[in-house]
């Protein structure tokens, strides 16, 4: 009996939820500016415990950070798959880098902002 046919091997379809998590594993670990990102979070959490942040103060703060993350992860997302698809044109893809950067940016530069009014605040009666 030949156990190696298909039909005598088990066949393992992963869930929605392990094709997700797989999807987020490869993205952090191939790109560094995200996990960059992540580290920048944690920051904000512990500064934003120590201050005393309001629940306004937090809502804000998660809504950007979580745009910025998002930014993030569709960038890098976008250029998985122009790695993967061969169909898209250089010039395709030289257009696309270009979009998800200036995403990325663009929420950096709201997010950075929105921290600003946030945190000065806090940190001024301190010095």
């Amino acid at each position: 009996m030949d156990y190696s046919q298909p039909t005598y091997t088990i066949q393992v379809v992963p869930s929605g939820l392990q094709n997700v998590g797989t999807g987020l594993r490869k993205v952090f670990v191939s790109d560094p500016g995200l996990t960059l990102q992540l580290l920048l979070t944690l920051g904000l959490i512990a500064g934003g415990i120590a201050l005393h942040l309001s629940a306004l103060q937090w809502t804000l703060v998660a809504f950007v950070t979580l745009l910025f993350l998002g930014a993030g992860m569709f960038r890098r997302a976008a250029l998985l798959q122009i790695n993967r698809d061969h169909s898209i044109s250089p010039f395709q893809a030289s257009r696309i880098k270009c979009m998800g950067n200036a995403i990325v940016t663009i929420t950096a530069g709201i997010s950075f902002l929105t921290y600003i009014m946030v945190f000065v605040p806090k940190i001024t009666p301190l010095l």
